[in-house]
């Protein structure tokens, strides 16, 4: 018997449930928002770095920065990493990659927590995962995690003008709101046992 998945079954069917019911009070009013768990703190700026995909595929990114986020999960080292790549009608899209460093400071393997892709305006759109299921996109018409309440949402048509029909939502923020982006990095990859 695995006690660690049944234990991880059993917490995301108590998000799930509470996530149903957040945001309302007993008599139905708004509540005010819940503060982000999650505390970022920026590091260093250490310029170029290049990243080995998995199947070999090497990216090359031109700059980067360390940050050290702090939740539920411990104390937790990640690198925003820029790029550009071609993408959804354009050859030179920026994107914003965030990388949790596994092992200890001098360990050279990561694993990408989230990505954020420049849009048709210029600020900066991710996945959100569904709670429940976080290998599938949240789309238009699920229910919104509590997180979102107060942030930008989109759906991703409404982002990029190349996609005609795409109903999943995206977490909008702008490109100086790195901070931003680790935290989603975190809750991300909490959702997906990644730690």
């Amino acid at each position: 018997m695995d006690l660690e998945a049944i234990r991880a079954e059993l917490h995301m069917a108590v998000d799930r449930i509470i996530d149903a019911h957040a945001g309302r009070a007993d008599d139905g009013r708004q509540r005010a928002s819940v503060a982000d768990p999650v505390s970022v703190t920026a590091g260093e700026e250490t310029g170029p770095w290049t990243y080995r995909w998995p199947g070999s595929e090497v990216e090359d990114f031109h700059q980067t920065r360390w940050y050290e986020a702090v939740g539920e999960q411990g104390k937790q080292r990640v690198r925003v990493a820029w790029a550009r790549r071609a993408a959804w009608g354009r050859d030179d899209r920026l994107r914003a990659v965030v990388f949790h460093q596994q092992g200890g400071a001098d360990s050279t393997t990561y694993y990408p927590w989230t990505e954020f892709v420049e849009t048709d305006d210029g600020r900066y759109a991710a996945i959100i995962p569904k709670p429940g299921r976080p290998r599938a996109q949240l789309r238009d018409g699920d229910p919104l995690p509590d997180r979102f309440r107060d942030r930008v949402v989109e759906r991703t048509d409404a982002l990029f003008d190349s996609i005609a029909e795409g109903s999943s939502m995206r977490f909008v923020v702008a490109e100086s709101d790195e901070a931003e982006m680790v935290r989603h990095g975190y809750w991300v990859a909490t959702l997906r046992n990644r730690f």
